[in-house]
């Protein structure tokens, strides 16, 4: 879906900016005691994850070869309905312990840091060429085809 907006997908923006997005929203969460602004917090933070599975689904979907896209689907299905289960005992605990500020803050203070790194790591490891632009350039062509074809034994 993402790839009929834009030929990149894999634009650090894309891929990084929502969970700087959502550790934003964590922080402005921790800060406030205001209802409306919690509530429209909560909705930048439902834009910022849709954003972010556009983009982890569009990459899978350009990155993983069609014969194997069903198992790497359900496999990335799997690990991210654990960690949101994992998260609500474990985010409940830590509330508990320290305080729902403590945890909206400490949340930010984390998805922040890594959209931060991801971003910085992407752009200094690039140096000015993106890997995934080459590798979607070289996947075209005939080679392709030909690979296609010759696994299914047609010519």
């Amino acid at each position: 879906m993402l790839t009929r907006l834009t030929s990149n997908p894999r634009r650090p923006a894309l891929v990084f900016g929502p969970y700087v997005l959502r550790g934003l929203t964590d922080l402005i969460l921790a800060a406030t005691r205001s209802l409306p602004v919690a509530m429209a917090a909560l909705g930048l933070y439902g834009v910022g994850t849709a954003a972010g599975m556009v983009t982890y689904n569009s990459l899978l979907q350009a990155e993983v070869p069609a014969q194997n896209r069903g198992r790497v689907f359900a496999g990335f299905d799997m690990i991210w309905q654990t960690g949101r289960l994992a998260s609500l005992g474990l985010g409940g605990a830590a509330a508990n312990a320290f305080g729902i500020q403590a945890v909206y803050l400490l949340g930010g203070v984390l998805l922040l840091l890594a959209g931060t790194i991801g971003l910085a790591g992407l752009r200094s490891a690039r140096g000015g060429t993106d890997r995934g632009e080459l590798r979607k350039t070289a996947g075209n062509g005939s080679q392709e085809g030909a690979d296609q074809g010759g696994a299914r034994g047609e010519p």
